[in-house]
């Protein structure tokens, strides 16, 4: 949702110019283009899992913990480096989570599953959120649409949590 929205609410929320808007844009992109190479460096130390739960929950903590509070351009840029950075590792760590929990054999079908399921996500998500931003927030007030982006990204980091104890319940395994 940060990918759909943080570039509008620039313009809309801040009051920012168009090019700030699409600063932000190059901002979540550029972030997750060193996300996905240093969050799969750190995969090699914690473990995959660990690495995927970690960046779940900071992508959490950069909507909920930075973004909805602070209404400032200062505050958004931290909030799209960070949410950036970490959400490049869903894409590259998910096919090595999934390799590892369930082998090769099966991968390519399961990864089709998964990345199904997140353009489920991704088609549900933005037109619910726009929706609500609209009927809500009447188009200029994000808190609600935020809130409601924070929510999933709080779910999947407590389903993640939560796969990540079925499978060893030593917070110190390398998985």
């Amino acid at each position: 949702m940060p990918y759909s929205f943080m570039p509008s609410y620039t313009v809309v929320a801040l009051s920012e110019s168009q090019n700030w808007s699409t600063s932000i844009s190059s901002i979540l992109n550029a972030g997750s283009i060193a996300g996905r190479i240093l969050v799969g460096v750190l995969a090699d130390f914690i473990g995959p899992l660990n690495a995927l739960f970690l960046s779940l929950l900071v992508s959490n903590l950069a909507v909920l913990a930075i973004w909805l509070p602070f209404k400032n351009l200062s505050a958004l840029v931290v909030s799209a480096l960070i949410f950036g950075f970490v959400s490049g590792s869903a894409v590259s760590l998910v096919p090595v989570v999934t390799a590892s929990l369930f082998g090769v054999k099966r991968l390519a079908s399961l990864l089709g599953l998964l990345f199904f399921s997140y353009t489920l996500g991704s088609l549900a998500c933005s037109p619910v959120g726009g929706a609500l931003l609209d009927k809500y927030g009447q188009g200029t007030n994000y808190t609600l649409l935020i809130i409601y982006g924070g929510a999933f990204f709080s779910a999947a980091t407590l389903l993640l949590g939560i796969l990540r104890m079925a499978v060893d319940t030593n917070v110190r395994a390398r998985i």
